[in-house]
């Protein structure tokens, strides 16, 4: 009988039930974490999930089965609490106030967690934003044990508070942090990673105008050493920012993704950068419209095994003037597997890229010919080890979907990449993994038959379980104080 088993044998039950472990994963998705094909509910069609969507539903159905098992029975209750309180996700601010009653009542249920995730943050339902902060700020400071700290909202007037408290209740244990940082912000960011010498993984979005002219004071003098930095993130105009890291010591580094959005003037120095901590990376991923000098870049990295580029750039070392191909490297490099192609938005004529054309075909046809030969730079003769080829770009690909594939000359061009990966034995994907041309529609249906098969051999063990366990004394929903804080750590609808 259920009751006979022994609570660590519980325990573990609920652990592979609750599929949680993901989110406390330290690494952060970058532009090659797949994406995901998902059908529209209200609509035809399909819509493309990113990452970031895809772990915030892994929240929410995690956080629907913990509660399932709290509810179930008394000892159920007793043993899953833990389970429901190791991580948070809150999609409605309001829900801090709720979170921080239940935890100002029992300040043990904090302890256990490891990872606080807010997709969205503003004052609303009768609070003010000082008071949603303070809520936040409490909620910080119940969990000492807190991995990860995830923000993917701007919340610039709450920022400092919100710092101090990571820094003040969490500096030993936090590993990951996610957040948007205003310009004039990056003298506190810097001071922030000094106090947080346990961070493994740092996602900065930077908010406001160009950082050139920040004065950051004494802040510029400060050395950081982060023995334990891995992973790099870095967004928007963060010109700043990466020139004082040039100096700083990273000998953990291996990760790194610059994405600089729509800006391009006052491009930091990446080479300067490279120069430093380039030896060690096996991952770099540098997404912006000006041109880079790709092949100095490779060489400064030499172990990467992933690289990532915009094949928009007009290359000089790609156009053929020897007779033996153009090429993206002064050597070949003897570690890339992987190499992810973001923009590429006009290569296929779809989507904005075909209204374009019609109203300047000559910068699209330009566009288009750096596209082709960058796309036939990717050799196994540059890149001995290379596996796959992964276009990284969603609405391209949203794009593809919605037009039924390319047509015309974009379809030429698409076979003329395929053929040229399939020859060399290269896979050449879109984000979600598929191969590049495989849209939705046409898996469909096996897939899902294939699921409901696998769900149904999941399931069937598990409904034994629930059965039994209707013997066991069932719980008062009206004395669980889990029923009146319902979804106060989850992502509101």
């Amino acid at each position: 009988m259920p009751y006979e088993l022994p609570p660590e044998l519980w325990l573990q039950i609920f652990h592979y039930a609750a599929e949680d472990e993901p989110l406390f994963d330290y690494a952060l998705p970058t532009s090659m974490t797949e994406s995901s094909w998902s059908k529209r509910v209200m609509s035809d069609g399909w819509t493309l999930r990113a990452p970031n969507d895809l772990i915030e539903i892994m929240h929410r159905k995690s956080f629907a089965t913990k509660k399932a098992i709290v509810s179930t029975c008394r000892a159920w209750r007793d043993l899953g609490t833990e389970f429901l309180f190791r991580c948070f996700l809150f999609g409605d601010p309001s829900r801090f106030q709720q979170l921080r009653v239940i935890l100002d009542a029992d300040n043990s249920l904090g302890r256990r967690a490891k990872r606080l995730h807010i997709a969205r943050f503003y004052a609303g339902h009768g609070s003010t934003l000082e008071e949603t902060q303070d809520a936040l700020v409490s909620i910080i400071r119940h969990c000492p044990n807190l991995e990860a700290f995830i923000v993917t909202w701007s919340f610039s007037n709450s920022l400092a508070a919100v710092v101090d408290a990571l820094c003040t209740y969490c500096p030993r244990n936090l590993r990951t942090l996610q957040l948007y940082i205003p310009t004039s912000g990056i003298a506190k960011a810097i001071l922030m990673l000094d106090s947080l010498p346990a961070l493994v993984s740092v996602h900065f979005q930077f908010e406001g105008v160009s950082s050139e002219n920040i004065r950051l004071g004494s802040t510029s003098a400060v050395t950081l050493t982060l023995n334990s930095l891995e992973q790099l993130q870095l967004r928007g105009p963060f010109q700043e920012f990466l020139e004082q890291a040039t100096g700083w010591k990273l000998p953990a580094l291996r990760s790194l993704s610059l994405d600089f959005l729509s800006f391009r003037d006052d491009l930091p120095d990446i080479i300067e950068f490279l120069t430093h901590h380039g030896d060690d990376l096996t991952y770099l991923d540098i997404n912006c419209v000006p041109a880079l000098d790709v092949a100095t870049i490779l060489d400064l990295c030499p172990n990467l095994t992933t690289f990532a580029f915009n094949p928009d750039w007009r290359i000089a070392s790609t156009y053929d003037i020897t007779g033996v191909g153009g090429t993206l490297v002064h050597r070949p490099h003897e570690h890339i597997t992987t190499i992810g192609c973001h923009q590429l938005l006009h290569a296929f004529d779809v989507g904005d890229a075909a209204k374009h054309l019609a109203i300047d075909p000559l910068a699209t046809l330009l566009v288009q010919r750096r596209n082709d030969r960058n796309f036939a730079a990717l050799t196994k003769r540059d890149f001995p080890r290379l596996q796959r080829v992964r276009v990284l770009n969603r609405t391209l690909l949203r794009d593809l979907e919605a037009a039924d594939g390319p047509q015309g000359d974009a379809y030429e061009r698409w076979e003329r990449w395929w053929d040229q990966c399939a020859r060399q034995g290269i896979r050449l994907e879109d984000c979600t993994g598929a191969l590049l041309g495989t849209l939705p529609l046409e898996e469909e249906d096996d897939e899902s038959e294939s699921e409901s098969e696998d769900d149904e051999a999941y399931l069937a063990p598990l409904r034994e379980v629930l059965e039994e366990c209707r013997q066991l004394p069932s719980v008062d929903e009206s004395e669980y104080f889990f029923t009146h804080a319902n979804g106060s750590m989850h992502h509101s609808e």
